[in-house]
């Protein structure tokens, strides 16, 4: 017994012996799509559009170069790009924005500090978060949500908190670095003061009362009027720590340029981000147009009905043949 057979005539006459089965099928599977497309609730998706700064040009030795000038470009490279990137992966970064943009009030899973809650508003954001890199070396920031303006809200925030924290990896150092020069130059003046006192002291002791110090530039030597026992020693004593004195007081007065330098190169004035497409409540729901729809669930209906009723000739055939 050999197995029923089927030609393109045979295909063709049983579809046309099934037609009505067939255009049911399909009209109900767009019947469906439509449905589909009127019952699901619509979502929004806004983007934002931005330029990664280089931040080298903010740097003190860009700002205050003191040798020849090297030309340093405006935009970041590809490795401010990839340090964007990574930032927005970052479960600092979504958190700082999940809490920004009041994600309990706008999903309300519970208290954004349980645990259990927090990690839904995370996934929650993974789900609906995009952030890409275009050939243009610019980055989109793309979000989804049932509300246009929150969809809106989210994207800007997420610029401005991945902005923030891009500022923050760099001005943190410079302010640690002036912090501590500050303090250094704290010590000193300290330590200025007690010399100081010191000088006074012994010159008021020696009377002497010339400038004897041999580290001051452009200072002509002259006659030191005085005499008296001990009055050669009072003279060395009185160079030796006007010597250390000088020495730090020109420390600390390229301290504070120092200080002045890096307080100036972590201020808030300049942008690490350049926003050039601002995300805007979108007017359309995103996902496929409702004509898309039909036509697909259409060509489903179509395809799934022909392979039933092909299927169901078929087997009707076969048992025919086991009779």
């Amino acid at each position: 017994m050999t197995a029923p057979s089927y030609n393109l005539v045979e295909v063709i006459r049983v579809i046309q012996k099934q037609r009505r089965f067939i255009i049911i099928m399909t009209v109900l599977a767009i019947a469906l799509g439509g449905l589909f497309v009127v019952v699901k609730k619509k979502k929004y998706k806004a983007e934002a559009r931005f330029f990664v700064n280089n931040p080298l040009y903010g740097d003190r030795n860009t700002l205050f170069r003191t040798s020849e000038q090297r030309y340093v470009d405006y935009f970041g490279g590809d490795d401010d790009l990839d340090k964007i990137t990574a930032l927005g992966a970052s479960d600092t970064v979504k958190d700082r924005i999940i809490r920004n943009c009041d994600f309990d009030k706008i999903y309300k899973f519970g208290d954004m500090n349980n645990d259990t809650a927090h990690a839904m508003y995370m996934a929650t954001f993974d789900k609906n978060f995009n952030l890409k890199r275009t050939e243009y070396k610019d980055i989109v920031v793309t979000y989804i949500a049932y509300d246009p303006k929150t969809a809106a809200g989210v994207a800007n925030m997420s610029v401005q908190v991945l902005e923030e924290t891009f500022r923050h990896y760099y001005t943190s150092m410079k302010e640690g670095m002036a912090k501590s020069i500050g303090d250094k130059v704290k010590q000193m003046d300290s330590a200025i003061n007690t010399l100081t006192d010191t000088l006074s002291n012994l010159r008021d002791k020696y009377g002497v009362y010339g400038i004897i110090s041999p580290t001051r530039q452009n200072v002509q030597g002259g006659e030191i009027k005085g005499g008296g026992k001990g009055f050669g020693r009072g003279i060395e004593e009185i160079q030796n720590i006007e010597s250390i004195k000088d020495q730090l007081v020109n420390d600390r007065a390229h301290y504070i340029s120092l200080m002045n330098e890096y307080a100036t190169a972590s201020g808030q004035s300049m942008d690490y981000l350049k926003m050039i497409t601002r995300a805007t409540p979108p007017t359309s729901a995103t996902g496929p147009a409702l004509r898309m729809v039909l036509i697909v669930a259409g060509g489903l209906g179509l395809f799934f009905s022909v392979i039933f009723v092909l299927m169901t000739d078929y087997f009707k055939k076969l048992k025919e043949m086991l009779k």
